[in-house]
C-alpha cells in the first residue's frame, strides 16, 4: 500500500516471443510500448491504480505488423487487515478491464472482463512473501451472452539483496475449469524474475519472463521504471 496522498507513476517496455491472439488465430512476437501505471494512495487503507499500455505492436511471420491501444484497467487495493508478527497483511482488489483494444487489430476482445482478488503478503526477515488468488468474470468475444469463470492466482518473492536492490521473482495465472473454455479464456500461465534496483529516486525494475502454457510467448523481456510523488 502506498502513502496516503501518494501517486506512483509507472512507464516502461516488454517484448514477448511468439505471443498468441486465439480470437484472431494472430502469433507472432509482441512489442509493449510504454506500458503505464498510476496508483494513487488514497488513505492508510485504500489505493486506486489505473494501468494500461499506450500502443501494442505484433509482427507476424508474414512480415505484417498489427497494433492498437492497450486495454485500460481499473482497480481499487483495500487493506482488509495488516501484518502482524503472526499473520499476513490481507487485501481484497477489484479489478475492470476496459475494451480499448479491438478485434478488428487482432489484438483486442472488445468485452469487458471482471476480476476479484485477495491478496496476503508476510516478511521473513530479508524475505517478503505474497500471493493472491481469486476469481474473473469474462465475457465471450464470439458468442453473444455467454461467459467464462475462471480462476485467478499468483505467487511471489521479494529478496533484500542490499538497501537499494531487490531480487524478485513470481508466477501468475489463468486457470480456466472448462474443458472446451472460449477463445480468449485459455488458461494461461508465466514465470518472471528480476532486479528492482533504487537509484536517482527512481525505481528501476528489469526481469526476463517465460510462459507455461501453450497460450502464453515462449520468453520475454520487462524493463519500467517508477517514480513516487508525494503531496
Amino acid at each position: 500500500m502506498i502513502p496516503s496522498g501518494s501517486l506512483d507513476v509507472e512507464a516502461g517496455f516488454g517484448f514477448e516471443k511468439n505471443a498468441v491472439y486465439t480470437v484472431s488465430k494472430l502469433e507472432g512476437n509482441h512489442v509493449a510500448l510504454l506500458p503505464l501505471g498510476l496508483n494513487f494512495g488514497l488513505g492508510d487503507n485504500a489505493e486506486f491504480q489505473m494501468n494500461w499500455t499506450v500502443h501494442d505492436y505484433l509482427h507476424t511471420a508474414d512480415d505484417v505488423w498489427h497494433s492498437d491501444f492497450g486495454d485500460v484497467s481499473l482497480s481499487t487495493k483495500m487493506k482488509v487487515a495488516g501484518e502482524s508478527h503472526t499473520f499476513p497483511s490481507i487485501s481484497f482488489r477489484p479489478t475492470v478491464i476496459l475494451p480499448n483494444a479491438s478485434q478488428h487489430s487482432g489484438l483486442g476482445l472488445n468485452t469487458m472482463r471482471f476480476f476479484a482478488n485477495v491478496l496476503l503478503g508476510k516478511t521473513f526477515g530479508r524475505l517478503y512473501a505474497y500471493g493472491n488468488i481469486g476469481f474473473g468474470i469474462i465475457d465471450d468475444p464470439t458468442v453473444a451472452e455467454a461467459q467464462n469463470d475462471p480462476l485467478t492466482y499468483g505467487f511471489a518473492t521479494m529478496i533484500r539483496i542490499t538497501p537499494k536492490v531487490n531480487w524478485v521473482s513470481e508466477i501468475n495465472g489463468l486457470e480456466n475449469p472448462r474443458e472446451n473454455p472460449s477463445l480468449g479464456s485459455e488458461s494461461r500461465s508465466q514465470v518472471r524474475s528480476g532486479f528492482q534496483i533504487e537509484a536517482s529516486g527512481i525505481r528501476w525494475d528489469v526481469g526476463l519472463l517465460a510462459g507455461l502454457t501453450k497460450f502464453d510467448p515462449d520468453y520475454g523481456i520487462v524493463f519500467g521504471m517508477t517514480k513516487r510523488f508525494k503531496k
